[in-house]
């Protein structure tokens, strides 16, 4: 069985630092799906990646995506581990990460501490690209 999340646990799992499972579809139809760190702002994912990577060029050619943030509990008496997801599907819309100032802001939700922490050492020279997904829909359920 499943319920319905309320508007705080949705919340409370967007925050979270888990990672995105984001959905592409190829040119022959089939679906690829890659772990992405994200950020949810402004009513849309926003999640960023090295230019050139073969997501990115699925998603120039189809821009429609899936994507799932979920989080499993502790295993229960009952043998079961509760799930909570938010799913969602939208059309990315891909945009050059100037100045990689959104893979910072997503880079430090997930990295503190550490000199490799830095975002800026991270950046380097590398050209980065932001993806952005409204949602068309959103599903965000919990088992029970």
């Amino acid at each position: 069985m499943v319920r319905p999340l309320s508007e705080e646990e949705i919340a409370d799992l967007l925050a979270r630092d888990v990672v995105a499972r984001v959905a592409t579809v190829d040119a022959d139809g089939y679906p690829h799906v890659t772990p992405l760190w994200f950020l949810w702002a402004d009513e849309a994912f926003h999640l960023a990646s090295d230019a050139g990577r073969p997501h990115l060029v699925r998603l120039r050619a189809n821009p429609r995506a899936g994507l799932v943030i979920d989080v499993d509990g502790e295993q229960r008496a009952d043998g079961e581990r509760p799930n909570m997801q938010v799913r969602a599907v939208g059309d990315a819309v891909l945009s050059p990460d100037a100045g990689g100032a959104w893979s910072m802001r997503i880079w430090g939700r997930y990295i503190s501490g550490s000199p490799a922490a830095d975002p800026v050492v991270r950046l380097g020279m590398r050209q980065r690209v932001l993806i952005r997904i409204v949602p068309s829909r959103i599903v965000a359920v919990a088992s029970v």
